[in-house]
């Protein structure tokens, strides 16, 4: 830190929480169509809502220009299968993708749009009014930063079918002009704020009138620049950023990883000035840097699909192993809360929520398409009370050894207090069955929709050690739990298939459960299904302390466990 005092004036420098601007240079889009007569034109519909019927509407409307023209529709996933994607690049001149209009749906259907340009297929998108942010910086990081799109005024979802392709009609002429015009077209295309726009700077400097005035200077200038989280940041200066970097003994230049979702260049000394300003330190870094890798780990399609929809979904982090009670992790009364208890809970947490923003562009409107948001996205960090635990550590689950120190990432989609606090463990064990919400998530999913595969929705309970000991007790060993909360879950079939008529009328529901729809109303009401199919989707750890009052989440993605590799430490396993 360099400071000047002299007649109250201070002054300092602080170090740049992003990586060097991002390279935009990638493939050129491929040539144009001279014209669509005679051609095949390719319809790529995702499956949301009204995709389809705006892509049957344009076709036919550009049919009636060009009467030689074949129309092919290509019906896939949000994120298209590989093969479905190739067979569709090889049959057509051109293709029309939709619907971008979320915030997953719209990065998947670049993805794929860049692979026709790719692959010499000029293709255009059509995107919902309010994601042309999302679709610019996604086509730079798939490599096609100029594929083209059209943009209509509102998200399909929230239309009737009629009013879905009286919104794309007037679009037909722009996506003409986008498969068979060379040059001179942007249709679309939204300017880069001037933040993004200007010159990259390694580090800025403040000054003011005494300390508090120069510290305020800084905050307001990170803060509108969108650098932190809404709370006032602690100055990366560059001696604080050089000892974390130092305390790790590796060199700060050095890639730890690409941050989701925009794929930023997470080297060392990048990650530790969003520690820095989270008021890290050094010592804490490697759980920051151990979660990240986490996040980064989540298959596709959930690795974008989780930090880029629409929906209100945010990572949690438990922490295993020697390092929680070394490093002051709360494990204990109110680990998810705030105050001196949880400070470094929090300080890691937000670490890990600046560099995923300032490195992995996690920005409300600009990757993150949020519709609403939540209070997770400030990313909750906790330990797990092994001390007061009856079983063995969540991590010896996952294969790991007792002192191996561990972060488990799970991504989650909502929370409750399920409070059973009453009655021997038979009673309360039913009563946390009854009173977990199995309906508020994505639900069945996996099972009906194509392109899903694995446990993306599941739960993760915190059993506070009263509840887990009562049911240590009487014999019930972790996995028992988790097989009698499998089994009596049980919701209704009217619940769980109704937000997904739509679906199978559109011939997206696997045959294996188009029983559930046969059933008249009165047996849809009457009968009962299991919720989850596979013991995985439930996860149990033991959190808290005190009153005997259990808490789960409802989840969108597998847990991923990741080793941390503290200070002092190589990677390499023991022989």
């Amino acid at each position: 830190m360099t400071i000047q005092a002299g007649a109250e004036q201070v002054t300092f420098e602080v170090v740049s929480p992003t990586a060097d601007k991002q390279d935009s240079a990638g493939s050129p889009i491929a040539p144009r169509l001279d014209t669509l007569n005679g051609k095949v034109l390719g319809l790529l519909s995702n499956s949301k809502p009204n995709a389809e019927v705006a892509l049957r509407a344009v076709a036919e409307k550009i049919k009636e220009r060009y009467p030689d023209l074949k129309i092919r529709l290509y019906p896939g996933s949000i994120r298209f299968e590989p093969e479905l994607l190739r067979r569709a690049i090889e049959e057509s001149d051109a293709l029309i993708g939709a619907t971008a209009d979320c915030g997953a749906c719209t990065s998947w259907l670049i993805h794929d749009g860049a692979q026709a340009e790719k692959a010499g297929v000029p293709q255009v998108t059509i995107v919902a009014r309010g994601f042309e942010r999302d679709t610019d910086t996604s086509a730079k990081v798939f490599g096609v930063p100029g594929l083209r799109y059209v943009v209509v005024p509102r998200v399909f979802t929230a239309l009737t079918a009629e009013q879905a392709a009286e919104q794309t009609l007037p679009v037909t002429d722009d996506v003409i002009r986008a498969l068979t015009e060379d040059a001179g077209h942007d249709e679309g295309a939204a300017a880069e704020p001037e933040e993004e726009a200007g010159e990259w700077q390694e580090s800025y400097t403040f000054r003011g009138a005494g300390a508090v005035e120069a510290v305020d200077a800084f905050n307001t200038f990170y803060l509108e620049r969108d650098f932190g989280d809404g709370l006032p940041l602690h100055p990366p200066t560059r001696a604080k950023v050089e000892a974390i970097v130092e305390a790790q003994g590796r060199p700060g230049d050095d890639l730890v990883l690409t941050v989701p979702p925009l794929h930023g260049s997470g080297t060392l000394e990048r990650i530790a000035v969003n520690a820095a300003m989270a008021g890290c330190a050094p010592e804490e870094l490697p759980v920051v840097i151990a979660a990240l890798k986490a996040i980064a780990a989540c298959p596709p399609p959930m690795n974008l699909s989780v930090l880029m929809s629409t929906g209100a979904f945010a990572p949690v982090i438990l922490v295993n192993g020697p390092l929680v009670k070394k490093l002051g992790i709360n494990s204990g009364r109110s680990p998810l809360g705030p105050g001196l208890n949880n400070r470094v809970n929090i300080r890691i947490g937000r670490a890990v929520a600046l560099t995923l923003r300032n490195l992995g562009a996690w920005i409300p409107g600009r990757m993150d398409l949020d519709t609403i948001g939540t209070v997770r996205k400030n990313i909750q960090v906790l330990g797990e009370n092994e001390d007061e635990s009856p079983w063995e550590p969540y991590q010896v689950g996952r294969g790991l050894r007792p002192d191996d120190s561990t972060v488990t990432v799970v991504h989650t989609v909502g929370e409750w207090d399920l409070g059973s606090n009453h009655g021997p463990a038979d009673r309360r064990i039913r009563s946390i069955a009854a009173r977990t919400p199995t309906l508020t998530q994505v639900g069945f999913m996996t099972s009906t929709l194509a392109g899903l595969q694995g446990n993306e929705d599941g739960l993760f309970y915190l059993l506070p050690p009263e509840t887990a000991r009562k049911f240590a007790d009487a014999g019930l060993s972790k996995d028992a739990v988790k097989r009698f909360l499998l089994h009596n879950m049980r919701p209704r079939i009217a619940d769980v298939i109704a937000p997904f008529i739509d679906f199978r009328e559109r011939g997206l529901v696997r045959p294996e459960w188009d029983w559930m729809f046969r059933l008249t109303p009165e047996e849809q009401r009457s009968q009962s299904v299991q919720a989850f199919n596979d013991p995985s989707a439930i996860n149990i750890a033991v959190a808290g302390h005190g009153t005997p009052k259990e808490f789960v989440f409802g989840t969108m993605t597998t847990p991923i466990t990741e080793k941390i590799i503290a200070i002092g430490q190589s990677g390499a396993e023991p022989e």
